[in-house]
């Protein structure tokens, strides 16, 4: 039993540590600007993965259908480009979506590559590689470097969602015998197979700029973190397995030998999330996803923490023209070369740009006009606080809070204003972003829960008090003090109770009623203990 004991917190080990050098990206603790390689000229830069490429799966057979994909050139000009792009992107079947990209990709009123890159964008991840290897082989006649290496990007990330999905399997019965057999042999060969080929997808990706360098960071982050559940659902030996002792001192073992893989993992996802947030993006799935699994990974400092907070809902986008359907539409990333040179300040095409994210041509223009009017100074406000809440940004609280100073709202605007500039004041006191706040853990600075501001706004009636009071009950929920004793948590319950008689919507009525029970309940058993 001693020996078969011994082999497994062996191949516990082996989980954590069998990855090879570790991701070429930044981790959150910063190192040295040294451990990041330089960027290569494009010359030296191709889509081949040398000595790992057999490591990764080949794509699935639904990518065949995008990589064989033709049709009939549309007629595309200056004019009807941006509503020829709009319809295509609007359309919800994905077959009938990249059939009409596919059309646009030869339309030269577009910027070269784009509709690729977009074509890959949208189709599922996986297949990505497959569709621009063969177009970069063969590029077209000025591809800028920002669209050929979002091009990259994608095709390394798709390389990377691939890997961690498939690990070997061991019949029963699982006996000491043949488990050790698996570990030493089959198991542990693919471990260090994927792990060497995230290692060099990673590579690959630090070599890329700006979003391509985020999708491959995202993608090889979360392979890595793919490992901790593989690893938890690998097979144990049945005579371990009936021994609650023996099994529970394995399972402590395997978690705390997993901790290097989580760290590296999160590492790398967190490099992706920060150059997403520095591009804009609010709203995207690889954000979603890249946030869900570090929820799950680190359930105690929940990267969507803040998506819980209340604010008035911005009235919906009605776009008009066929720019602003498109803003409604395209990826924030690759709104940059269509929409550079668009009058952002616009409220009509802001509100359309922040559906999805806020280019950062578009926030630098805005952020140095000063005579924005009330509702676009409003929406970048929004905007900013939307960046701030997803990646957990001070800087961008603070910007929300300084443009909405910059502003003389009167009415509703000014009670939405001084309800955003209460929330970002005391989130502007937080972690400077995910990575920091992360790596702080659970319990956050003190500034985070000074509520006052809100408790102020709380104090009046209607449903503006009653998002202040839920909000103020949120933040001193997150920033909970180590050690909170019972009065604190029924503090919170309080502040929920009074939010749930002012709020109009049944929904967050329900929702402060639910959470304020669950602080009582907290407070109850504080009380209770010894």
């Amino acid at each position: 039993m001693r020996t078969t004991f011994t082999l497994l917190l062996g191949a516990a080990v082996l989980w954590g540590c069998a990855a090879g050098p570790p991701p070429a990206t930044s981790p959150p603790s910063a190192p040295p600007a040294a451990a990041v390689p330089a960027a290569r000229p494009p010359e030296e830069t191709g889509m081949a993965l040398p000595g790992d490429a057999d490591k990764v799966p080949p794509a699935p057979a639904e990518c065949q259908a995008f990589v064989a994909r033709t049709a009939p050139a549309a007629s595309c000009n200056e004019k009807n480009a941006p509503g020829l792009l709009a319809d295509g992107l609007a359309k919800a079947d994905p077959a009938e979506r990249d059939s009409a990209l596919t059309a646009l990709e030869p339309c030269a009123k577009l910027p070269a590559g784009l509709v690729r890159a977009l074509r890959a964008e949208l189709a599922p991840v996986a297949c990505g590689d497959v569709l621009v290897e063969p177009f970069l082989a063969k590029p077209p006649p000025g591809l800028g470097p920002e669209v050929r290496d979002a091009l990259m990007g994608l095709g390394f990330a798709a390389r990377a969602s691939r890997l961690v999905r498939e690990p070997p399997k061991l019949a029963l019965p699982h006996s000491k015998a043949r488990v050790n057999q698996f570990m030493a042999g089959p198991l542990k060969h693919w471990i260090e197979g994927q792990a060497k080929a995230i290692h060099t997808v990673s590579l690959h990706g630090s070599n890329l700029e700006g979003y391509a360098k985020a999708v491959v960071a995202v993608e090889a982050g979360m392979a890595d973190l793919r490992f901790v559940d593989v690893a938890r659902s690998a097979p144990i030996p049945d005579e371990i397995a009936k021994d609650r002792e023996l099994k529970d001192a394995y399972l402590g073992a395997l978690e705390q030998a997993l901790d290097a893989r989580k760290v590296r993992g999160r590492d790398a996802a967190l490099v992706g999330l920060k150059k997403l947030a520095e591009a804009g993006v609010i709203h995207d799935p690889r954000v979603a996803r890249a946030r869900k699994l570090l929820s799950e990974i680190y359930a105690g400092r929940r990267i969507d923490a803040l998506d819980s907070l209340l604010l008035p809902e911005l009235p919906a986008a009605t776009p008009k023209t066929d720019l602003e359907r498109l803003a409604t539409l395209l990826p924030t990333p690759y709104a940059e070369p269509i929409f550079a040179t668009q009058k952002a300040s616009d409220p009509a095409l802001l509100r359309a740009l922040v559906e999805r994210g806020l280019p950062k041509s578009a926030r630098q223009k805005l952020e140095a006009d000063p005579a924005l009017t009330t509702e676009s100074r409003r929406l970048l406000a929004r905007a900013l606080f939307a960046l701030g809440q997803r990646y957990w940004r001070s800087a961008d609280f603070a910007a929300a809070a300084d443009a909405l100073a910059k502003g003389k709202p009167t009415g509703p605007l000014k009670d939405e204003g001084e309800l955003v500039t209460a929330l970002a004041s005391a989130l502007g006191s937080g972690p400077k972003d995910a990575a920091e706040m992360m790596l702080r853990g659970p319990h956050l600075p003190k500034g985070l829960g000074d509520v006052s501001r809100l408790d102020e706004i709380g104090k009046g009636k209607g449903p503006r008090a009653g998002l202040a009071l839920f909000d103020a009950a949120r933040l001193l929920e997150i920033a909970r003090p180590s050690g909170a004793d019972a009065g604190y948590f029924a503090a919170i319950a309080q502040r929920y109770t009074r939010a749930a008689s002012e709020l109009s919507d049944p929904a967050k009525r329900a929702e402060a009623t639910d959470r304020a029970k669950a602080a009582r309940d907290t407070s109850a058993a504080i009380s209770r203990e010894p």
